[in-house]
């Protein structure tokens, strides 16, 4: 008779702890957070812009892009806010490229416009969604 005592798999206990970190991210208070702090990350990164300071244009960009991104996986499945910052995404990556572009003249301007018209269709998506939900209610 085997008398050995079994450790739990170190890969269970990964998966598990993944599973509460990803849960903890999808909390209200986070979102809230990401939704709010990525506001003056926008700002200021579109100040350093106007201002022309290239160095700390550049350094405000990443944070606002990837604020703006963690937002679009943290609201997946959650239908009112999922699309909307999509969209958002979309319009940051779509603004950064073309401030990296006016401010190194890397002739990618052009490629910016493909983002902005992403997060449009996205949005009228969402915003029909919304209006046939509406349909069906009543």
């Amino acid at each position: 008779m085997n008398t050995l005592k079994t450790k739990p798999s170190l890969n269970a206990d990964k998966a598990s702890t993944l599973k509460h970190f990803v849960r903890s991210l999808r909390s209200p208070g986070f979102v809230f957070f990401l939704e709010t702090i990525h506001i003056p990350l926008w700002l200021i990164k579109d100040l350093c812009w106007l201002l022309t300071l290239r160095s700390l244009g550049v350094v405000m960009a990443i944070p606002t892009v990837l604020v703006a991104l963690l937002m679009v996986v943290v609201t997946y499945g959650d239908r009112n806010r999922f699309l909307p910052n999509l969209s958002i995404a979309f319009w940051i990556l779509a603004n950064a490229s073309w401030m990296l572009d006016e401010f190194y003249d890397l002739g990618i301007r052009h490629y910016s416009l493909y983002p902005f018209l992403a997060g449009i269709l996205v949005f009228a998506i969402f915003v029909l969604l919304k209006l046939m939900d509406r349909r069906q209610v009543r």
